[in-house]
């Protein structure tokens, strides 16, 4: 699967990328939606390992959960999946200076297809301002993953 994030007012907002034609990253800003799409890494198991960096040790977030899946297209081809909102408030309230130091370690994930630090730190700039924009919205941040 590929993922790309973005920020939605609601569960409702974010379920609508489903029902796009064509390439969902077309004006998304429109239908309660709070950005466009950004590019991104696998939900469960990239994402998943940057959230371990950022939360510590002591919680306990697993992001293979069915829980995090809201929509999905009958052939389950494309999904909308929910960041959790601990996560989302955690990188909203982290300086985006300190993300960018978890990426020499989170590059090291041994599940990384491509390991690109410079992708990691444009992903980690993106994924800030994605969770302060839904979080000022009293939005949340989702993922759209397609195969």
């Amino acid at each position: 699967m590929n993922y790309s994030y973005f920020a939605a007012r609601s569960d409702a907002a974010a379920m609508a990328v489903l029902d796009r034609p064509g390439s969902p990253g077309q004006s998304l800003a429109d239908a309660g939606l709070l950005s466009e799409l950004v590019n991104g890494v696998g939900f469960s198991q990239e994402l998943g390992y940057y959230a371990d960096l950022i939360l510590g040790s002591g919680t306990d977030v697993d992001l293979e959960d069915w829980e995090h899946r809201i929509d999905a297209t009958t052939d389950e081809r494309r999904v909308i999946l929910r960041v959790p909102p601990i996560l989302v408030r955690a990188i909203a309230e982290t300086d985006v200076e300190h993300l960018h130091r978890l990426v020499p370690t989170w590059v090291q994930f041994p599940h990384f297809a491509e390991r690109n630090p410079d992708r990691l730190r444009t992903f980690a700039t993106d994924l800030h301002r994605l969770c302060r924009t839904a979080t000022e919205a009293n939005g949340g941040v989702y993922s759209y993953g397609w195969a």
